[in-house]
């Protein structure tokens, strides 16, 4: 549990929650460079009570850079910190800030946790964060399913100066290299959000943004082997080249998660798993999903993948994936059958609930 800057442990070291005191807020100063990842962060931990300011996409939690989610007007506002940020003056104010972090900034928080180019946001200015971990502060790295090698070996070479890691996934202990965890918590969703599935269309779908522009990393010859000859629609951003609608707003993807019977998961190099395949399984419709065969880009990169351990149906041959959506396309009732212990499945691993409580245990 962290004890924020100024305050001191019991001399036993078990901190305040064994005294039975209140946990203090938590100042977190987020790094990101996903916009709905930053959503999803920015509302779970300063729903927990932490005051969150994020440089990004919600800097102003409640007018959001980016429409692919909403605004967050519950989050905590920062004008004052965004001031700071705004007058830098540089092209990209934003990522000049996570690059080199503003002291206003770094006298303000308690912790800093980065999701996204550690190597640049965390090591390139490592003395000015180690100084800020030997003041009471606390510098976090938290995996998103983006880490290899070279990434391991750059954060192993930090944590005897007191970095921490968060990772999302079991499977990260595979990468050749690893730089170890204090943690496991996983990406979330919102069971009441993410939810109704009915599957009353009979199509195959599949949410990836540039799916075709990015073939090689998202598979996309295994997805028009598979559903070659079935009803089947690709959505997100240029999926217009492919017979899609491009781009959703979040009601439309809810509406289709919803409504379409069966979805082909065929991941993302080299990630373990993607929001999108969380949302897809929680909302209950079926997932078929690729085999860890495909993840070629790396040599281990198998024995990073972790979705198809995660439901029922996965399938290293386009073939036998046709036949199983085939199957789910014409039984709903079948398709049901799947649904149900997935969801479950789903809200046990990536439930808000369980990773809210993951998260305040491990914040203080």
């Amino acid at each position: 549990m962290f004890c924020p800057k100024g305050l001191r442990w019991d001399t036993e070291g078990e901190g305040l929650a064994a005294r039975g005191e209140k946990p203090i807020p938590v100042n977190i100063l987020l790094l990101m460079a996903h916009s709905i990842e930053e959503y999803d962060q920015v509302r779970l931990l300063s729903g927990l009570g932490h005051d969150v300011f994020s440089l990004g996409g919600y800097i102003d939690p409640a007018r959001p850079h980016d429409p692919k989610r909403p605004a967050l007007p519950e989050a905590p506002r920062h004008p004052d910190l965004k001031e700071v940020v705004d007058r830098l003056g540089t092209g990209d104010n934003l990522e000049a800030a996570k690059c080199q972090l503003p002291e206003p900034l770094l006298e303000w928080a308690d912790a800093v946790i980065c999701h996204h180019h550690e190597r640049r946001w965390l090591g390139e200015q490592w003395p000015r964060l180690r100084r800020f971990i030997q003041g009471g502060g606390r510098v976090i790295w938290r995996t998103v399913g983006q880490s290899a090698t070279p990434n391991e070996l750059a954060m192993s070479a930090l944590r005897p100066e007191g970095l921490e890691i968060v990772r999302y996934s079991p499977k990260e202990r595979s990468i050749p290299g690893y730089a170890g965890e204090d943690a496991l918590i996983r990406f979330y969703k919102d069971p009441e959000e993410w939810t109704g599935w009915t599957g009353e269309q009979e199509v195959v779908i599949n949410i990836t943004a540039s799916f075709l522009q990015r073939a090689e990393a998202t598979h996309h010859g295994f997805w028009e082997a598979a559903t070659e000859g079935l009803p089947r629609m690709p959505l997100g951003r240029e999926s217009e080249a492919i017979g899609g609608p491009g781009e959703l707003p979040l009601e439309e993807i809810h509406a289709w998660l919803r409504r379409a019977r069966v979805y082909l998961y065929t991941g993302t190099e080299p990630a373990s798993y993607t929001l999108g395949f969380i949302e897809a399984m929680m909302t209950g419709i079926p997932v078929v999903c690729i085999g860890a065969g495909w993840f070629r880009s790396l040599p281990y990169g198998p024995g990073l993948f972790e979705a198809c351990d995660l439901v029922r149906d996965r399938c290293e041959d386009p073939g036998e994936a046709r036949e199983c959506l085939a199957g789910l396309l014409a039984d709903h009732q079948q398709a049901r059958n799947v649904s149900a212990p997935q969801r479950r499945a789903a809200i046990r691993l990536f439930g808000k609930k369980a990773v809210a409580a993951q998260w305040k245990a491990y914040l203080g």
